[in-house]
């Protein structure tokens, strides 16, 4: 034997050796057998094979994007950008741009204090807004105009509301470490798949992936003459709706001393304030540029401390948001010295500082509700400008403490990950339970077995002491693709398993063409080792071509393809670099055991 076919043999071993090391830490993870790996083991082969959500049983989530919230935040920093265009540019002072409507209905309605101020909203001015506003009507009288969002910016924004949404989800799902998670668009849609969850993460994981983390600030509009009329019907509804109550605020503004009232209405359950505000008569309608949002708070004893019931309150804010958490840079947890009670601190950006520092400034004495996904978080009075664009999300109430750390935690998570574009609505779940994996993987183990069995004999009974090399060839195959598979963290599902037996397959093929054109060679009158090297040099070409097509194929699946059909892309891809090993090099070296390099033999069994 020539020198090089001792270094291919102990190239191709070591290989082989390492292949079984990196897969053993899988088969002993399938079998429940981890426990028995030593940790030094255990820390050097990490790496194991996931089973996927049709194997093992997971989560699988349907949420519908609720595209109409992205478009009416876009209108609302459309608005705020408009005023201070007006204010810096055209030196307009005093007009007020309001947002009426929702969705693809959002109009800005913009107010002049002076009519002749309406004549600065000129081409120039709105070629700047061209690309998101057209002009709906203009009022002669007043000079009011009214904008209206365009179409196709409106369909440009609903579709970046899925793509960003799935990018958003994609970067809290990484955050809680689940293997191979699949997060995929369907029109509005988007599809979460996570495999290998327990029962106790099931609730965590929906509520951090479906927490919007849209963050908003709006003031409240404290005082109002329409909270007087609402409240006092509902002091004649207290009958029709049990539960329902009404509420005074009082404080005073410490720059000048004024006084501050308002009112406001309380229940204890969520349901009856809303059924409440749901079934009014349409003159006491909410006004298109307001709404009634709500906050949960402990209620407070005769001596003002906070006792543990809770109450949900009322507020009635302005719709437009004055600043959102676009602008937020950073989060973290921190704690209340005054209460003890984990809260989250928040900071902005340049721009969102100066937008903070800018609306404290101009609402001395008023109240800024903090909005988290349409929920009120607090409404701190403002009582003096703040600069430094940091603010901070209280919690709580009188819940267990780790539980409030948590929650702060997961707060931050999907605070720093972005907040999603626009809400998601669960439209469908399901949770795979695992009895479908053992039955699913008991099914393929059989049907691998029953095939890779019937090619072994086929290749036994008609390329004889040939066919060994094949069959021990195609199990050397199986072992480097799973190994690969190990290395890559691949998730293993049904279709990746069928990838398995199609590798099996196309081993077997590329052996055929091998040993027919060796037969060709033989039957030309060649010696077995003249024919073994005319067989694989000749045909080589033909084989690594099929590969490539097929090789080409999985690219194409694995690039387009989602959930279980990259699974399978995955398993063929790797399956084909495997196959051209095993059946050139591999098979080649065993050949070579067999004819001999420096005699000659007579007959080759094939």
């Amino acid at each position: 034997m020539e020198r090089s076919f001792y270094y291919r043999v102990a190239s191709y071993s070591l290989i082989t050796i390492l292949s079984v090391m990196v897969l053993i830490p899988s088969l002993a993870d399938w079998s429940n057998k981890t426990d028995r790996l030593p940790d030094w083991y255990k820390k050097a082969f990490s790496r194991k094979i996931s089973l996927g959500l049709d194997l093992q049983g997971g989560l699988h989530l349907v949420y519908e994007v609720q595209v109409d919230k992205a478009v009416s935040d876009k209108a609302d920093r459309l608005a705020a950008q408009i005023e201070e265009k007006l204010a810096r540019d055209k030196k307009v002072k005093g007009a007020r741009v309001i947002r009426e409507g929702d969705g693809a209905e959002a109009r800005l309605r913009v107010n002049f204090p002076n009519k002749s101020d309406s004549k600065k909203l000129d081409g120039n001015f709105e070629r700047e807004f061209a690309k998101y506003l057209t002009r709906d009507t203009q009022n002669e009288q007043t000079g009011e105009t009214v904008y209206k969002m365009d179409a196709d910016y409106i369909d440009e924004l609903r579709s970046y509301a899925v793509s960003q949404g799935v990018e958003t989800i994609k970067n809290r799902v990484d955050k809680l470490g689940v293997s191979e998670p699949v997060v995929q668009r369907k029109q509005n849609d988007i599809i979460v798949e996570l495999a290998g969850l327990s029962q106790a993460d099931f609730e965590r994981v929906k509520s951090l992936i479906g927490k919007t983390a849209q963050l908003e600030f709006k003031m409240a509009d404290d005082g109002s003459e329409y909270m007087q009329k609402l409240s006092a019907h509902a002091e004649s509804k207290k009958s029709q709706y049990v539960g329902l109550d009404v509420g005074f605020d009082a404080w005073q503004q410490k720059d000048n001393s004024q006084q501050h009232t308002d009112v406001y209405l309380k229940a204890k359950d969520k349901l009856v304030l809303e059924r409440f505000l749901k079934e009014l008569p349409p003159e006491l309608a909410i006004p298109s540029d307001h709404q009634i949002l709500f906050e949960q708070t402990s209620r407070r004893n005769d001596d003002g401390e906070e006792t543990q019931d809770k109450m949900w309150r009322s507020y009635y804010l302005h719709r437009r948001a004055e600043l959102t958490g676009e602008y937020l840079t950073d989060a973290e947890v921190q704690w209340d010295p005054n209460t003890g009670r984990p809260e989250v601190g928040i900071t902005f950006d340049s721009e969102g500082a100066g937008l903070f520092e800018k609306v404290s400034g101009n609402n001395i004495g008023r109240r800024m509700a903090i909005i988290l996904d349409e929920k009120v978080s607090s409404a701190p009075t403002i009582e003096g400008r703040i600069g430094g664009g940091r603010a901070r999300i209280t919690l709580g109430g009188f819940s267990d403490p780790y539980q409030l750390q948590q929650e702060a935690k997961d707060l931050v998570a999907v605070l720093r990950t972005g907040a999603l574009p626009a809400p998601l609505r669960k439209s469908f779940e399901t949770q795979v339970g695992a009895t479908l994996g053992p039955e699913a993987v008991s099914k393929a183990r059989t049907s691998m077995v029953i095939g890779t069995l019937a090619v072994v004999i086929f290749m036994l009974i008609y390329y004889r002491a040939a066919g060994i090399i094949a069959d021990v060839a195609m199990v050397f195959n199986v072992i480097y693709l799973l190994s690969i598979m190990s290395l890559i963290q691949a998730t293993l599902t049904l279709p990746g398993i069928a990838a398995v037996v199609l590798t099996i397959g196309m081993a077997v093929d590329a052996n055929i063409i091998f040993y027919e054109r060796i037969r060709e060679e033989l039957r030309a009158g060649k010696t077995p080792r003249q024919a073994v090297e005319n067989g694989f040099g000749r045909a080589f070409w033909t084989v690594f071509d099929a590969h490539v097509t097929n090789l080409v194929a999985g690219i194409v699946l694995y690039s387009y393809g989602t959930g279980p059909i990259r699974g399978f892309a995955v398993s063929l891809m790797a399956g084909i670099v495997c196959n051209l090993f095993t059946s050139v090099w591999l098979s080649r070296v065993m050949f070579d055991f067999m004819v001999g390099r420096n005699k000659k033999r007579a007959t080759l069994s094939i």
